[in-house]
C-alpha cells in the first residue's frame, strides 16, 4: 500500500506545480495550435521553455541527462497541463515513449535518444493502434522485414499521438517471418523514406492526432525481438495515470471557471451561485475533483514506488477520472447557461477534452474488465 504522506504536495512538488502553472498562466488553451496552412500543432518555443525547466527531463534517469524523478513528479506536471489544456506532445513524448524506451532495456536506444529527448531537441511519439483504435498488440498487421542489420516497416498506424510533429516514432510492428510473426518496437525517423504523416481532424482541438502510413521504411529494432506485448503493457499504465492526472487538473479547471461564473452571473437579483440547483452541482463537482485527485495521485505513487496494486490502480484511476471529468464537464456548461454553448467560451473545450480522453487508450468498459481480471 502507499503511504498517506504521498498523496499531499511535498514542498518541492508544490514549487513545482506552482512553476509549471506560472508558465502556462496566460497561455491560451489553444495556444499555438496548427494554423490554418496546417502548420505545427504545439508552440514549439514553450516547449523549449518546459524542457528548460527540466519538465521533459523528469522521469529520464541521470545517466541519460535526465533528472531521475518518479511518476509523482510527472503526475504534478501532468495535472497542471490538463488544467491548462496544454496542447503538446508530453503525454506521447513523456508519459509513452521514455517509458517504453526504460523499460525495453535497450542501453544503446535509451543512450541515443533520451538525451535529445529530455533537452527538448526531440519530439518523440509512440505508434500502437491501427484499424481498431486500440492499445493492443493483438491485431497489429504492420510488418517489419529484415534489411541486414536494419529492418524495414511497412504498414499503417490510424492514431498516433503527435504523429505528425514527431521527430522520432516508437513503431509496434510485427514480423514479416511467418515462423516467428512476434511484435516487437522500432525506432523509425520522422523523415524516413516511405513515412507519411496525416494529420487528422479530433474532436479535442488542443490534442494533435495523425495517421501514420509507413511504405518499406528504414527501423531499427528497440529492446528484444517479440517483447514489445510486455513493454507496452507497463507502458499503457503509465499512459493511464499521465491521462488520469491530466484529466483531474482539467476537472478542476472546470470547477474554477464554474465557482467563479456562479459568483458573478446574476438572475433575479442575485448571484445564481446562490440558488440551490447550482450550488449543488458545484459540490458535487468538487467531490469529482478531489476523489479524482486522489486517485490518480494514488496510481502515480503506487507506480512510484513499485506495489503489487499498481497496476489495479492505473486502472481504477483511468475509469474514475475519466468518468468524473466529462460528468464535470457536461455539468460547467450548465452552469454557465447559454455562454457555456458559445465558442468563444473554453467550456467547449474542456467538454471535448473530456470526451475524447476517456475513449484516448480503449473503451472506458475495458478498465472495469481489467479491474476485475486483477481482483479476482
Amino acid at each position: 500500500m502507499v503511504a498517506q504522506g504521498a498523496l499531499v504536495d511535498s514542498d518541492e512538488q508544490k514549487q513545482l506545480r506552482d512553476t509549471v502553472r506560472r508558465l502556462l498562466r496566460d497561455k491560451s488553451p489553444l495556444s499555438g495550435h496548427r494554423d490554418a496552412e496546417g502548420g505545427a500543432s504545439f508552440d514549439r518555443d514553450l516547449w523549449r521553455q518546459l524542457a528548460e525547466l527540466g519538465l521533459v527531463a523528469l522521469a529520464v534517469p541521470e545517466k541519460y541527462d535526465g533528472l531521475g524523478q518518479t511518476a509523482v513528479e510527472t503526475g504534478v506536471v501532468f495535472e497542471e497541463l490538463g488544467r491548462a489544456l496544454y496542447p503538446g506532445p508530453y503525454l506521447s513524448t513523456v508519459g509513452m515513449v521514455i517509458p517504453a524506451l526504460l523499460r525495453s532495456e535497450d542501453e544503446s536506444a535509451c543512450a541515443e535518444l533520451l538525451p535529445s529527448i529530455a533537452a527538448g531537441e526531440t519530439v518523440a511519439a509512440l505508434a500502437v493502434a491501427e484499424t481498431d483504435g486500440r492499445w493492443s498488440t493483438a491485431d497489429i498487421n504492420t510488418k517489419a522485414e529484415r534489411d541486414g542489420d536494419r529492418w524495414r516497416i511497412t504498414g499503417t498506424k490510424d492514431i498516433v499521438l503527435d504523429g505528425a510533429d514527431a521527430d522520432v516514432l516508437l513503431v509496434a510492428a510485427r514480423s514479416a517471418d511467418p515462423d516467428d510473426p512476434r511484435v516487437s518496437l522500432f525506432v523509425v525517423d520522422g523523415d524516413a523514406p516511405g513515412l507519411t504523416s496525416t494529420r487528422l481532424d479530433s474532436l479535442d482541438l488542443a490534442r494533435s492526432v495523425a495517421r501514420v502510413s509507413l511504405d518499406g521504411s528504414p527501423a531499427w529494432l528497440v529492446g528484444a525481438l517479440g517483447a514489445a506485448p510486455e513493454v507496452l503493457g507497463d507502458v499503457l499504465d503509465r499512459a493511464l495515470v499521465g491521462l488520469a492526472a491530466e484529466q483531474a487538473g482539467g476537472a478542476a479547471a472546470c470547477l474554477d471557471m464554474s465557482v467563479a461564473y456562479a459568483k458573478t452571473r446574476e438572475q433575479f437579483g442575485r448571484p445564481i451561485g446562490s440558488f440551490q440547483a447550482v450550488a449543488h452541482k458545484c459540490v458535487d463537482m468538487l467531490h469529482g475533483v478531489e476523489f479524482s485527485r486522489a486517485c490518480a495521485r494514488y496510481a502515480a505513487a503506487a507506480l512510484a514506488e513499485g506495489t503489487g496494486d499498481a497496476r489495479e490502480a492505473a486502472r481504477v484511476a483511468a475509469a474514475y477520472c475519466g468518468e468524473a471529468f466529462r460528468s464535470i464537464a457536461v455539468e460547467t456548461v450548465q452552469v454557465h447557461g447559454g455562454t457555456g454553448f458559445t465558442w468563444e467560451h473554453d467550456a467547449h473545450l474542456y467538454y471535448r477534452r473530456a470526451w475524447s480522453a476517456q475513449h484516448l487508450f480503449t473503451r472506458p468498459d475495458d478498465h472495469y474488465a481489467a479491474i476485475a481480471d486483477l481482483t479476482l
